[in-house]
């Protein structure tokens, strides 16, 4: 526990304080996961991976396919599957020729990312389609560049906007689930996703990694900060401390997205359980690529948040995996801009190779 005065004045505690060997590492490691289960809930045990074809589209280089696949708790989690497209024979017409793409066991096996989308109210569509914005389509370039794309939607967004309801409204939710958080279903509905990658014969399980921009850059570490599955874990604009941040409850109870309420009890009791490079640090030595913006205005405090990237790189070092770790301050906004992307995508290439 810190309190809020205290990182207020001394930003992100020291990552390696009182640690002096791997063992203490571990230990601590050990420490800050328990923690961070706690606060948002725990994880749910993963269910088999089951998927439901929806439909499908051939563009001149890639396959588009909606898909919905299982999650805990009898939930679905639609999807856009974007695979590679190797022959240009191939006659894809029905959903056993879908199936048949998906696990011939001749297949090419391509690597394979899991891209998570920013706060945006078509979700999945906007980095996984050409209608996605400006600066989103990461989905889109990566299977177009040789990787299996899954691109799911989050709760509240795309097609899991509730009947009636607004995007991004977490109410109905935590009706459902008021000792949970939303948090936690967007870990255990990626990491069902992870599984159902691990599934498909074109997919080599060995190079699964996780991308995303804003809400899907956090996610991205969220879901490798557990799961070790990810090999490759890249984060736009989406790594935020409590130290100076102006929305102070920002992570807990608000009246859209609350992402984790338990947060808001400790806030006002005038503390916090961890500050987030602790929770950024569960992913060494997991190959980690973090790019933020000094004009962001959805993270305006990047001051803190970039002293917390030095102590990430201090704990990679000490690990003797700086190699594994890229982090980029620029000057642009809450933006993935394309010479960005393109480090980005050189980062998993090498990692994923």
């Amino acid at each position: 526990m810190y309190t809020l005065k205290a990182i207020e004045k001394d930003g992100a505690p020291p990552l390696l304080h009182n640690v002096s060997d791997i063992v203490d590492w571990h230990e601590k490691r050990s420490m800050i996961h328990r923690n961070w289960l706690d606060c948002i809930g725990g994880l749910p045990p993963l269910v088999k991976p089951n998927m439901k074809i929806n439909s499908w589209e051939l563009h001149t280089d890639y396959y588009l396919i909606n898909i919905c696949y299982s999650t805990v708790y009898e939930d679905w989690v639609p999807a856009n599957l974007l695979v590679p497209k190797v022959h240009e024979e191939e006659i894809i017409a029905t959903k056993s020729d879908v199936l048949q793409l998906l696990n011939s066991a001749n297949s090419e096996q391509f690597r394979a990312v899991i891209a998570l989308h920013p706060t945006s109210d078509n979700g999945k569509e906007d980095i996984s389609t050409i209608a996605g914005r400006k600066n989103r389509q990461y989905g889109l370039e990566l299977v177009k560049r040789g990787y299996v794309v899954l691109a799911p939607d989050t709760i509240t967004a795309g097609e899991r906007v509730l009947k009636n309801d607004q995007p991004f409204q977490t109410a109905a939710f935590y009706k459902s689930h008021p000792e949970w958080s939303a948090v936690a279903k967007m870990i255990v509905d990626h990491q069902q996703g992870i599984s159902l990658l691990e599934e498909l014969s074109i997919v080599d399980n060995s190079k699964i990694g996780a991308i995303g921009h804003s809400l899907g850059g956090y996610n991205s570490f969220f879901l490798a900060g557990v799961d070790r599955r990810v090999k490759a874990v890249v984060c736009s604009c989406g790594f935020s401390l409590f130290a100076q941040d102006p929305e102070v409850h920002r992570w807990g109870r608000r009246e859209w997205f609350s992402h984790i309420p338990k947060i808001s009890d400790y806030i006002n009791e005038g503390i916090v359980p961890f500050e987030f490079t602790e929770i950024a640090a569960l992913v060494a030595p997991t190959p980690f690529f973090l790019w933020m913006g000094q004009n962001d205005g959805i993270f305006p405090h990047w001051e803190p948040a970039a002293k917390g990237l030095v102590e990430l790189n201090s704990l990679y070092e000490w690990m003797a995996e700086g190699k594994r770790f890229t982090s980029l301050i620029g000057n642009s906004g809450h933006d993935f801009p394309p010479e960005i992307r393109q480090i980005a995508y050189a980062f998993l290439d090498k990692w994923l190779s």
